[in-house]
């Protein structure tokens, strides 16, 4: 008997060691564009979903020790992505002394760009290959500019300082491609909640250019000023043609006026062709308190329906009240937050699943009534798989009926689950016959996911990762 127990506990132990590594496969970088430019695949052509946590001030405000712990305890989280700075100056907002790692100064002289301090720089190539041996993509700026007018905010005003010139620019630029054009697992951000305007431009875009004079391969998008209408890369007048990737920053919904709801402006940039993320949004708890950082539902909702809206890649950042992961004062509470906990249940279903072959539904021909008006917060997202595979909503409420066209769905018995967003749990319904008009009714008022498999895969349960 005793025997027996030893091994029991043996197999629970070992299945604990296990689950990350499940939930986290091996990644082989460099990362590329799928073939149809939708997503990103590794060198074995396996699909990457960008699952990104926005950690602005991580290479400058921790020990190399601490940068570890918090890496590894993002990846038992499920995200396989940070988004930092390479030069981060914003002691308002992040943590440690920015723009000193332990004392250290990115610059030999200050405000100086053509003057990169070795001793710096070294530490953020060993943090970059860290980075890569727990598999994680790293989306880095080059420097973060930071919000125009405020001098607590970024590097936007100490470039255009007495000891820097835009040609100084230029060869930091330079310094910054050929010292990385050979690192696997990053691409580049350009901006830094900042548009780089007037004479801002020349500073950015010499520093640009210096980066593609000597790395060529990286993949480029841009975090810029939505205050004044950038809210996609590609939105910005100057930048916008040479994004890869077109990212979506918006921390608070409202801000998108005729473009919204978020869900509305995600399905009119995923028609024009080009891989979409949402590249900076969530952040629970933090200032201002919006329904976007306060209220789980708008989290959730947000994070689901990109994903079913054509986005390839999400973000998320944890906080409490007073104190946002991006201070990194005291970051390991924030690793198991409520937030936290429900990101990773988002993560799991669409690992779970075929998500880079889900395509959005924007017909009428599969929702024949019960999805709401389109353009309002209560409306119903769905996508399905380009193989038939499967088919996902996202019901912001519950208070309601939904009837569907299974025909025009597969014309397959399809089976169903309920998916709780707000617990990660699956509850299997039953097998959907082929009807011209199925109804469905959530089992609560409150939002809910439903998944229909093609009843012959056998897939597993959503939320339970097998691939």
């Amino acid at each position: 008997m005793l025997s027996q127990m030893k091994i029991m506990l043996f197999a629970i132990v070992m299945v604990s060691l296990l689950f990350p590594l499940v939930t986290q496969a091996q990644t082989a970088f460099p990362l590329k564009l799928s073939e149809n430019k939708r997503y990103l695949v590794d060198q074995n052509n396996k699909p990457f979903l960008i699952k990104e946590f926005s950690a602005w001030g991580l290479i400058q405000a921790l020990s190399e020790k601490d940068e570890a712990a918090f890496l590894d305890s993002l990846r038992q989280k499920g995200f396989n992505t940070v988004m930092t700075s390479i030069l981060s100056n914003a002691p308002s907002q992040m943590g440690g002394n920015p723009p000193y790692w332990q004392g250290i100064s990115p610059l030999l002289v200050k405000w100086d760009f053509s003057t990169p301090n070795e001793t710096y720089f070294g530490h953020v190539d060993r943090f970059l290959k860290m980075a890569e041996q727990k598999g994680f993509f790293v989306m880095a700026l080059p420097v973060y500019l930071g919000y125009p007018g405020d001098p607590s905010q970024g590097w936007w005003d100490e470039m255009k300082s007495e000891h820097n010139d835009t040609l100084k620019m230029r060869k930091y630029g330079e310094f910054i491609g050929k010292r990385y054009k050979n690192t696997k697992n990053i691409m580049w951000i350009a901006g830094g909640d900042n548009n780089a305007e007037g004479e801002t431009f020349a500073y950015e875009n010499n520093m640009i250019q210096g980066v593609r004079t000597y790395d060529t391969e990286h993949l480029w998008s841009g975090h810029f000023d939505m205050n004044k209408g950038i809210i996609w890369s590609t939105d910005h007048p100057r930048f916008g043609n040479m994004m890869d990737i077109d990212g979506l920053y918006v921390w608070t919904e409202s801000i998108l006026m005729e473009r919204g709801p978020q869900y509305k402006t995600e399905l009119a940039q995923y028609n024009k062709g080009k891989m979409i993320i949402q590249l900076d949004q969530s952040y629970e708890h933090d200032v201002p308190h919006y329904a976007d950082n306060e209220n789980y539902q708008w989290i959730r909702r947000k994070m689901y329906e990109g994903l079913l809206n054509g986005c390839k890649g999400t973000s998320f950042s944890s906080g409490e009240i007073g104190n946002s992961s991006y201070y990194f004062k005291n970051w390991k509470p924030l690793m198991s937050t409520t937030g936290m906990k429900q990101v990773l249940s988002c993560f799991r279903l669409f690992e779970s699943r075929a998500w880079e072959k889900l395509v959005p539904d924007q017909s009428n021909d599969i929702v024949l009534s019960g999805r709401g008006t389109f353009g309002e917060l209560d409306y119903v997202c769905a996508a399905k798989a380009s193989d038939n595979s499967t088919y996902i909503m996202y019901i912001p409420k519950g208070n309601r009926t939904i009837y569907l066209n299974m025909q025009k769905m597969t014309g397959k018995p399809m089976r169903m689950h309920w998916f709780n967003p707000h617990t990660g749990t699956a509850l299997r319904i039953g097998v959907a016959d082929i009807r011209e008009k199925f109804g469905i009714t959530p089992p609560s008022e409150e939002d809910w996911v439903i998944v229909f498999d093609d009843n012959d895969l056998k897939l597993p349960e959503p939320g339970l990762l097998t691939r």
